[in-house]
């Protein structure tokens, strides 16, 4: 057995031991497929000490690749295991999270190295709380260390919900809670980078501890508040500072990203409804050569807006209308930016699975859907969500598919998307099936662009199995 087969092992073992206790309640950030929080109390271990995880492996499949200079499809099998170990000394918390992501196999030719990520410890941190902190029965927590981060509605800092692999921070966050519900956070960072960095080394699932980028800086300042009418309502700015390194090349991204967020929280018989936009300024480069050294003015917007109505009837079906927005860059000859950058943003709640997918993302995308969401019983839910789906520039590429007609010639029409689930408990709150399957149809620009596989309607599927203790 290989030294990385040992230790994996070895933490399946450690899982094996603890009983599987009731799962709390479903995380409450939206499309949140599975979490799996500390457990209240846990048998043989001190008071204080808690201990959590999950295990899920996942098989996936694509047929008629639409990312720009691949063919034929992927397939991956891959397991994704966390566990977590809390300890509470008074107002100090100890939190060391382990992350164990592997392939079993795939395809070399696509997406698999993307679900890499083999015994990491992606939160390593300690946090300090305290009640009444500059008001009556305020709370303050400060965090210090490694750690994920999910920011407001998710769409620009967020922990992945259906990827494998986890985006941590190094530095510090305070949170602070006012007794009616006031919100105010900020933290000052450095993002982690997965190591090793190179597909031949992913696909054998080495082990390297992940380092932050010295040469990247990210703060922000989020303000969520609660507004008459059952509404809330959030301001936000996040700063990015981008360098190059010895050692890592980079776009010398300076960007200012300000917006604000208007929401209504789902209920029966009631309409909820979700609105942000955010606006981008700065610089950047087009490229990360060094030899690259001339900085763009960029200037870009991301909008998304939806409105659902929950019925009270069996199934409590929900129905929604959506559309986002993410501009592009409208010119790749001159010396501006248009295209917005999502930041750390999670995309799988709202744009379809990312993983071997992905095929939409927050820049250069204009987008309006209609998804339905049921609850047929306790144990099961389902979704169905379609989308029509356009460029916002027709001469910027698609995506994150390099897939791109410069010229513009080819249009805007990207084509539609089509989203399904199914999610049941198989055992109450500690074992959980999911499948789900997504379709593009390709539209005019997929057709026409020069680079573009032209390998017709492209299908996903994806089958897991999930269990909490």
């Amino acid at each position: 057995m290989t030294k990385s087969g040992a230790l994996v092992l070895a933490a399946y073992s450690l899982a094996a031991l603890v009983p599987c206790p009731a799962y709390g309640q479903e995380s409450p950030r939206a499309g949140d497929p599975l979490s799996a929080p500390a457990r209240e109390e846990t048998s043989g271990l001190p008071d204080g000490v808690r201990f959590s995880g999950s295990i899920r492996p996942r098989y996936e499949t694509l047929a008629n690749q639409f990312v720009a200079g691949r063919t034929g499809g992927d397939e991956v099998l891959n397991i994704r295991t966390l566990l977590k170990l809390e300890v509470d000394a008074g107002p100090l918390t100890f939190v060391g999270e382990l992350l164990d992501s592997r392939l079993l196999f795939g395809n070399d030719g696509g997406g698999a190295s993307g679900v890499v990520d083999a015994i990491e410890p992606i939160q390593l941190y300690a946090q300090w709380s305290q009640r009444d902190a500059f008001a009556p029965a305020a709370s303050l927590r400060l965090k210090a260390g490694r750690f994920a981060m999910d920011v407001g509605s998710r769409r620009l800092t967020a922990r992945s919900n259906f990827g494998s692999t986890v985006q941590s921070f190094d530095g510090v966050q305070a949170a602070w809670t006012s007794a009616d519900d006031l919100k105010v956070s900020a933290f000052a960072v450095r993002p982690t980078t997965r190591a090793p960095s190179d597909s031949p080394s992913e696909l054998d699932n080495e082990i390297a501890f992940n380092p932050d980028l010295s040469n990247i800086s990210f703060t922000a300042l989020h303000i969520d508040s609660p507004l008459p009418h059952d509404t809330r309502g959030e301001i936000y700015v996040f700063a990015l500072n981008e360098r190059d390194a010895s050692d890592t090349p980079s776009r010398n991204r300076d960007l200012l990203t300000v917006g604000g967020r208007l929401r209504r929280q789902r209920a029966p018989d009631a309409f909820d409804f979700d609105l942000e936009y955010a606006h981008q300024t700065g610089t950047l480069r087009a490229s990360a050569s060094p030899l690259d050294v001339t900085d763009l003015n960029h200037e870009a917007s991301m909008l998304h807006a939806e409105v659902g109505r929950t019925l009270d009837m069996a199934w409590s079906p929900r129905l929604s209308l959506l559309y986002d927005f993410a501009s592009g860059d409208g010119s790749p000859l001159d010396a501006r930016s248009g295209r917005f950058d999502s930041l750390f943003g999670d995309r799988s709640f709202e744009l379809g699975p990312t993983s071997i997918w992905g095929a939409l993302s927050r820049n250069n995308l204009s987008s309006a859907g209609i998804r339905l969401e049921v609850a047929p019983d306790t144990e099961s839910d389902a979704l169905v969500m379609l989308r029509h789906v356009e460029l916002a520039e027709a001469s910027d590429r698609f995506g994150n598919t390099g897939v791109v007609d410069p010229t513009g010639a080819s249009g805007k029409e990207v084509g539609q998307q089509l989203e399904v689930r199914y999610r049941r408990w198989l055992a109450k709150d500690a074992l959980r099936l999911a499948v789900g399957a997504a379709a593009l149809f390709e539209g005019s620009f997929l057709k026409n662009a020069p680079n573009a596989t032209d390998q017709g309607d492209a299908y996903y599927g994806y089958t897991e199995l999930t269990w909490v203790f």
